[in-house]
């Protein structure tokens, strides 16, 4: 049987559904942290965690549900260029193809870091939760599987340099060993304005404001380093409404 929904009919029928959540404008809570991050996707909670597991309090914002948040939310289903010990391909030959691939179109030197570090990465990934062998002998004895350690192999067979992954697991265990490390994340929160010492070009970055996308309360908070984990950081500006900067990181003006 199909089932579509058809929202003006809904209306029509029951007019328009109450807001489910309450709305508290007049509400604002103000948090401190070592380190605040912007962004609860897979490069925020990383950034979360790094900076925990150093003894930092960290306070995560993320205006989605962090559990699931992000471009990797919905999961994927493979680990691309990832030299390993069974492989006889490096980092620095990883870095090469993309930039043929690409025309040269690629950051080199962020590239060869992915590169040599993105093994222990999966390794580190799958400690704290995230699936990326084939424990249950799903695939036992098919072509792309390492019967030794029960990897599984995408694409490139014979180098083996591209792991078939459960992706799905990823964002729920990143999320798991935030909380499990006292990370304070504030789900709900879109991040609407840097807090900087004063007017002018350079000032440092003192706390940032956030409004609740439910309640439409309002959250500050101020800290001694800033992460920014937002999408589009590669179009960061300086955040002044003078700059002429559209955006950072994202993030309305």
């Amino acid at each position: 049987m199909e089932y579509t929904m058809d929202w003006s009919k809904l209306i029509q029928e029951h007019g328009i559904p109450e807001w489910p959540y309450p709305i508290r404008y007049e509400e604002e809570t103000e948090v401190g942290a070592d380190v605040l991050v912007l962004g609860g996707g897979i490069a925020g909670c990383w950034a979360a965690i790094s900076a925990a597991r150093k003894g930092a309090n960290i306070v995560l914002v993320e205006k989605g549900a962090t559990i699931r948040s992000g471009g990797g939310g919905s999961g994927c289903d493979h680990w691309i260029n990832t030299p390993h010990p069974r492989s006889t391909i490096t980092a620095e030959e990883v870095v090469e193809w993309e930039l043929e691939f690409s025309g040269g179109y690629t950051n080199a030197i962020s590239r060869y870091i992915a590169a040599r570090e993105s093994y222990e990465t999966l390794l580190e990934l799958e400690a704290i939760g995230g699936k990326i062998r084939d424990t249950e002998d799903t695939f036992k004895g098919a072509p792309f599987r390492d019967e030794e350690t029960k990897f599984l192999f995408a694409y490139d067979y014979e180098n083996k340099i591209h792991f078939r992954v459960w992706g799905t697991t990823f964002k729920p265990a990143l999320y798991q060993e935030c909380k499990r490390l006292k990370v304070q994340v504030y789900d709900r929160v879109m991040a609407t304005s840097l807090l900087t010492e004063s007017e002018g070009a350079g000032s440092k970055v003192v706390g940032a404001t956030g409004l609740n996308v439910r309640r439409e309360s309002f959250l500050s908070s101020r800290q001694k380093q800033l992460s920014i984990a937002c999408p589009g950081t590669s179009g960061i500006g300086a955040f002044r409404r003078n700059s002429g900067a559209s955006r950072i990181s994202g993030l309305p003006r």
